[in-house]
């Protein structure tokens, strides 16, 4: 009897005494804040976040990894815990800004101005994390941040330092498009393994979805800052801002590529000052986009002829598909803005040549097809028939572009709204049936089926 009473104390005895090692076992308890974590047991997650901070901050980057998706999961869940999660999480960001300054630091001070953000924290001290992590690396901001940041840039800033606001919306929006044009490649190559017959892996099907769902995200992001900018972004604030500073930036590349695309895209280009940021450009970077630009000079000036050979040799002597299309759907605005919609849409076809996914091509053909419906037809069922060819432009839009598919999308609802009813088609004068072919008449001469 005592030597089995001595059995169970010695093994009572080492279960104690190897919990009570468990319990202070770093590796342990970082693996038990992961399972925690996973199989949503907050409560002792978070005891074992605060243990592993304690104890153990410099075990592994991924104790602040899963102490963030913790933390933000709990505020979500249970907010009257606020209090209590904003201490620890102070205690968390702290800790991981001295033990790991290195480690992607420009997503964790995005990912301390956001926690700051949703517990209620100071402004300034949101937006000194916000502002690090915009200077280290923009691309780290999510799609909520950047929008924070950039709101608070505009109403910090655009009455005392107008250029950092142009600045900060260049930077941020040229960050935008360089994630946006790695989805859409990344997309293009998946798509095509599936045109091609081939089944994607479960992990491609995510990375798929994850590509279309940020590209969309950063499309809207995008548009969301234009709105901020409307108001001081016109040329009675452009041009008093550029003449002022011309002679201190034009010898920098970077300043007058940006200068001239905002008074480009403003239509502040009749003023002098455009004439002379383009003629800047050419002498200091003779590059294929400076010369497309020095083209439209030209047109301005009555030698068409000229401007487009102009245009065509510049186009012809980039080699990067990507720049090409960009250059040339540039040409393709030149035109738009004159009124030239023939060549404007042979220009953004040729856009989509060079580039197939370029959804901003395909939307600019629509609406000028849209936009000539009553020069296109001799009754309402052929004007009509119009917006069928321009809702199957913003409909491919939409597919091959998703940064452009909320916008897209819209306009080919509008469009589709205005096709031929059933009775126009029942009673047009041509005796065509649903699902005829039917050529678009004037300078479209698009085929479509009648819907």
């Amino acid at each position: 009897m005592k030597t089995r009473l001595l059995t169970i104390f010695t093994i009572l005895f080492s279960v104690m005494m190897f919990t009570a090692h468990a319990q202070d076992d770093p590796a342990l308890r970082y693996n038990m804040l992961k399972t925690d974590y996973k199989t949503k047991n907050y409560e002792s997650a978070l005891k074992n976040l605060e243990w592993c901070l304690d104890n153990s901050p410099k075990l592994t980057a991924n104790i602040y990894k899963y102490g963030g998706n913790l933390l933000d999961d709990v505020l979500k869940e249970t907010p009257e815990k606020k209090a209590e999660i904003a201490a620890l999480g102070k205690k968390m960001f702290e800790k991981r800004f001295v033990n790991y300054p290195d480690e992607d630091p420009a997503k964790a001070h995005s990912d301390y101005a956001d926690f700051l953000e949703e517990i209620g924290g100071d402004k300034e001290e949101i937006f000194s994390h916000y502002d690090q992590a915009f200077k280290i690396d923009p691309t780290k901001l999510g799609v909520g941040s950047i929008i924070n940041y950039f709101t608070t840039v505009i109403n910090k800033y655009k009455d005392t330092d107008l250029q950092l606001v142009f600045t900060t919306y260049d930077v941020t929006v040229e960050a935008i498009n360089a994630k946006v044009e790695g989805y859409l490649d990344n997309i293009q190559k998946l798509k095509a393994k599936q045109e091609e017959g081939q089944t994607l892996i479960s992990s491609e099907k995510r990375n798929l979805h994850i590509y279309t769902v940020n590209s969309k995200a950063l499309g809207q992001v995008e548009a969301i800052l234009d709105q901020r900018m409307e108001e001081i972004s016109t040329c009675e604030y452009l041009i008093p801002l550029y003449t002022a500073e011309f002679e201190e930036n034009k010898t920098d590349k970077v300043w007058v590529t940006r200068a001239i695309n905002r008074m480009f895209k403003k239509d502040c280009t009749e003023d002098p000052l455009y004439a002379t940021l383009v003629e800047q450009y050419q002498e200091i970077d003779p590059s294929p986009e400076a010369s497309v630009l020095y083209a439209g000079l030209l047109m301005d000036k009555g030698e068409t002829e000229k401007a487009i050979s102009f245009f065509d040799k510049a186009i012809s002597q980039e080699t990067d598909p990507a720049k090409k299309a960009k250059n040339l759907y540039k040409v393709a605005d030149i035109f738009k803005k004159r009124g030239q919609n023939a060549k404007a849409v042979s220009y953004a076809k040729k856009a989509i040549a060079a580039k197939s996914n370029f959804g901003r091509a395909y939307t600019m053909i629509a609406t000028l097809y849209a936009g000539s419906v009553n020069d296109c037809g001799s009754d309402e069922f052929e004007k009509r028939m119009v917006y069928v060819a321009a809702k199957t432009y913003a409909l491919k839009a939409s597919k091959v572009d998703p940064s452009i598919g909320v916008y897209a999308s819209k306009l080919a609802q509008a469009y589709a709204a205005n096709e031929p009813s059933k009775k126009l088609v029942f009673n047009n004068e041509l005796g065509l049936k649903s699902g005829d072919s039917y050529t678009i008449k004037c300078w479209i001469g698009e085929t479509v089926r009648v819907p």
